[in-house]
């Protein structure tokens, strides 16, 4: 059962003191839903939306990564069982695939976002090093 002093979903809200016809957007009181807040929060909606996309170009290699991370300490956790565990072929291949992973991405990021960005990077780097 819904609540009979609340609004119900996708009805209009009625104006309980004079009956009348349902309320205008100006008339309306803010309920803090979906929705509300004003510039501030469609502010800070967009400057998440700038970093997750400036940060996004990088989450396959993240990939990549974990998955040879993940495939170290399978080899690790095989290699201390004393033979108690099996699966090293399918640790070392984890490992493996993880790097093609990586350095594919890597190449492709590399082609993708080549330009005056990359070549900052690569002087940067080479001044480092």
């Amino acid at each position: 059962m819904s609540d009979p002093h609340g609004p119900e979903l996708g009805r209009p809200k009625y104006r309980s003191q004079t009956g009348g016809g349902p309320l205008l957007p100006s008339q309306r009181q803010p309920s803090g839903g979906a929705g509300q807040g004003g510039p501030e929060r469609t502010a800070n909606l967009a400057v998440v939306a700038i970093v997750i996309a400036s940060v996004g170009w990088i989450l396959p290699i993240l990939g990549g990564v974990a998955a040879i991370r993940r495939g170290n300490a399978a080899v690790r956790a095989i290699e201390s069982s004393g033979g108690a565990l099996d699966g090293l072929g399918l640790a070392l291949w984890a490992r493996r695939l993880g790097w093609v992973y990586v350095v594919a991405w890597s190449v492709l990021l590399f082609l993708w976002f080549g330009g005056p960005a990359i070549q900052l990077f690569y002087d940067l780097v080479r001044h480092l090093f």
